[in-house]
């Protein structure tokens, strides 16, 4: 009789601590909001689990990579406007100069102006953020002019015009996400030479001119200006494309990361109310055998966990 008691209680130990165990992964579960705290928990749930977590890991690094591309592609856009505002001014810079009623006097002066203005031309190929030269193309941590009017063109160019990096979207699609300073504001054939549309040089040539006043020089000038303003456009509209890009795979990314999440939350997350549900009976169930053994009632727990 002992012996049976004996058994009886090691049996009613063991069945009790499976249901104290089970209380307390519940409670947990229903305290840190996560079904799975441990790999025993559910082993199937880890692999999927897991791979919802890197899935979701790499969509956030793609969003961090769009948000910056995003914020120097709106600064550049910025920075355009402003340019185009110079280049409206160098045209009527061009116009006043190439009027027969302006002296040599005169032209110097607007050429002072053009050299001034061909100065902002290359702060602006130098904007940076937070030390970046957004213009730098693969070497953004080096400013790529400095303005020098007894240079070539007024400028020296201190990088290289590699252009290569790309961004990616969620889709695996890729995007140059920016133009170079050079792309921009120097163009140039393969030999190096300036090509029309070269905004320096066309700065250049307009204020060599005006200084000089050479009137033949300075209606030449005109016309690389509007090539320069046209290319100048050309840029801005590149950068309006690259913008919609960004903003569509932005869009992309916060729809596949909202189609894991919800993936990932059934998986992972706890059913609170079903949860709940099962913490109450487990207590009710500790509660009872508690009371039964308590009485000698020889029952074994599981007769009362229905």
């Amino acid at each position: 009789m002992i012996a049976g008691l004996e058994a009886n209680d090691a049996s009613f130990l063991a069945d009790l601590s499976n249901l104290e165990n089970r209380i307390s992964r519940v409670n947990k579960q229903i305290t840190s909001g996560a079904r799975i705290n441990e790999a025993s928990d559910d082993p199937s749930a880890i692999a999927p689990i897991i791979s919802y977590q890197s899935q979701m890991d790499h969509i956030n690094q793609v969003q961090t990579n769009l948000s910056l591309a995003q914020t120097e592609s709106q600064t550049a856009d910025g920075a355009l406007q402003t340019a185009s505002s110079l280049m409206d001014q160098l045209v009527s810079l061009a116009t006043q100069g190439a009027s027969s009623t302006t002296d040599a006097s005169d032209r110097a002066i607007l050429g002072q102006k053009v050299q001034q203005i061909e100065e902002q031309l290359v702060s602006i190929a130098n904007t940076n953020i937070n030390g970046r030269y957004i213009f730098g193309g693969d070497d953004s941590s080096t400013a790529p002019y400095t303005f020098d009017w007894s240079s070539p063109n007024g400028v020296v160019q201190n990088s290289s015009p590699a252009n290569t990096a790309t961004i990616r979207d969620t889709d695996g699609n890729t995007i140059v996400p920016r133009l170079s300073a050079q792309q921009i504001f120097d163009l140039r054939d393969p030999s190096g030479a300036p090509t029309s549309g070269n905004i320096f040089q066309a700065a250049f040539a307009l204020g060599t001119a005006l200084i000089s006043n050479n009137q033949t020089g300075i209606q030449s000038a005109i016309d690389q200006v509007k090539a320069g303003a046209t290319q100048l456009s050309q840029s801005t509209t590149t950068y309006g494309n690259i913008e919609s890009w960004i903003q569509q795979a932005s869009q992309s990314a916060t729809t596949h990361m909202n189609t894991l999440t919800q993936a990932f939350s059934t998986v992972h997350d706890t059913d609170i109310p079903t949860a709940a549900t099962q913490l109450t009976l487990d207590q009710t169930a500790l509660q009872a055998a508690i009371a039964a053994h308590a009485s000698l009632n020889t029952k074994s727990l599981f007769s009362y966990l229905g």
